[in-house]
């Protein structure tokens, strides 16, 4: 896989859906992290079109911009959230570009799914078990570590968005 041919969106895509493991094995060393967000920036300007045409509401272009921006957002506070754990319990140490390129290429192709209504039940576990592998097949993370790893980091995202909940709840202030 050449990371400069044009396909390269549709080749690691397709890679990733076909043998996630081998993708992370072999191909994954050579996808660098602006790749890897250029992967994550298209699906998720594909997620945020889909999912703002689904929005019952006439102001789309803006659900259409929170989508996106929590596509994006999502990644790389995931991958951040997953090197602060590793980063504290590990003693061996991976670079941050290499978490944020799993998180980025993980939810790249979940992102191709998740704007179908209830599909989070699916795409949720679909990508965390990518992270997962690649942690095992891209980083050479023990299955135990990397487990410990991917429950951790999504207790931490879970914990993140509850603790924003009622910021989010309470909307914008009202002038006056």
């Amino acid at each position: 896989m050449n990371p400069r041919r044009p396909t390269f969106y549709i080749d690691t895509l397709t890679a990733l859906l076909i043998r996630p493991s081998r993708f992370f094995a072999t191909t994954f060393q050579e996808v660098t992290a602006l790749q890897s967000l250029i992967v994550l920036t298209v699906s998720s300007i594909f997620f945020a079109a889909t999912g703002a045409l689904l929005s019952p509401e006439s102001a789309s272009l803006t659900a259409g911009l929170i989508l996106f921006a929590n596509a994006i957002g999502m990644a790389i506070l995931g991958s951040t959230a997953c090197y602060l754990a590793i980063a504290t319990t590990a003693r061996q140490r991976y670079a941050f570009g290499q978490l944020l390129s799993i998180f980025s290429l993980s939810s790249g192709v979940v992102l191709l799914i998740a704007w179908v209504p209830s599909s989070f039940f699916l795409t949720e576990p679909w990508k965390w078990w990518l992270i997962g592998t690649g942690m095992i097949n891209g980083l050479g993370m023990s299955k135990a570590r990397a487990a410990i790893t991917v429950l951790f980091t999504f207790a931490a995202m879970v914990i993140l968005i509850y603790a924003l909940l009622p910021i989010a709840a309470h909307g914008p202030v009202q002038p006056g």
